[in-house]
Order: structure tokens, then C-alpha cells, then sequence
């Protein structure tokens, strides 16, 4: 049996997935916080990661303005109920693939949903609650979705 001219490269593709993944994995447990609490982030600026796993984050600040969250293969959630936005709006963008992000908002705060599904996506958003006001702040979600979900709820 003799052997192909592209057997070579078709293990060198392999062991650069093999690396890519580790290098992927390596990053995703770095970052992510040890023991059972959530972490509690005082900035201003949300930046929250969940890489095959699951990352709790709680937003304790009185000058939200907006930020990162990303969830790859993994569950992200995000509670800003104890956050107060600085000034009218504030903007989170938004990447999913193959995993869950999962907000939890202040009752006052309107949420406005600007996020792309792809390949059967889905997302469960709150958009508007009947006793926000005109005035009311309004968080902004942005972003791709690929066979992920972003729940929003109080």
C-alpha cells in the first residue's frame, strides 16, 4: 500500500488543531475565577468570559456603562441588578457560540436586542417592562450568535 501525496498535511492540520484547542483551553482556565461565588466586579466596564465551563459575574457599580461578554462552549451569567447605569444607555456586546449567556437586569432598565442568530440561535429577550418609563435607562445587546441562547430576565 503506498501513500498519498496529502497524508503529511493532514496530520500537520490535526496537531494544529490539537494545539489551537489547548492554547484555547489554557486561556479559558486562567481567566475564569476559582471556588463556587460569583465574582463581584466593581468597574464600570463589564468584561466577562466562559470557555467550556460556567462564569458567574455580579456588577456592583454605580456607573455601568456597558462592556464584553463572551461564551464559547460554555455558561456566562452576568447579574447587573445591583448596577446603575451612567447616563441614558449602555451597550453590551455579545458573542456566542455553542453556549449561554444569561443577564439579570434591574426591574427599571429596558433592553433592546440587536443580536444575530445563526445556525438555529435562539434568544429569549425582555424588551421592555410595562412599568419602565419613557425615561427609563436602556441596556443594548449586540452581537453574534451561533447555536447559542441569550436569556434576559430580573
Amino acid at each position: 500500500m503506498t501513500r498519498g501525496p496529502y497524508v503529511g498535511r493532514g496530520l500537520l492540520g490535526i496537531a494544529a488543531i490539537v494545539v489551537l484547542g489547548a492554547a484555547l483551553a489554557e486561556m479559558g482556565a486562567t481567566r475564569e475565577p476559582c471556588g463556587e461565588e460569583a465574582a463581584v466586579s466593581h468597574a464600570a466596564r463589564l468584561e466577562a468570559f466562559a470557555f467550556m465551563g460556567r462564569h458567574e459575574q455580579r456588577v456592583v457599580t454605580g456607573a455601568f456603562r456597558g462592556g464584553d461578554a463572551v461564551a464559547v462552549m460554555g455558561r456566562l451569567e452576568v447579574d447587573l441588578r445591583e448596577a446603575e447605569m451612567e447616563g441614558d444607555s449602555a451597550v453590551i456586546d455579545i458573542r456566542v457560540a455553542m453556549g449561554r449567556v444569561d443577564l439579570r437586569v434591574p426591574d427599571h432598565w429596558a433592553v433592546s436586542s440587536n443580536l444575530g442568530p445563526g445556525l438555529g440561535g435562539a434568544s429569549s429577550i425582555r424588551t421592555a417592562r410595562p412599568e419602565a418609563t419613557a425615561g427609563a435607562p436602556v441596556l443594548t445587546l449586540r452581537g453574534p450568535m451561533l447555536m447559542g441562547a441569550v436569556v434576559v430576565g430580573n
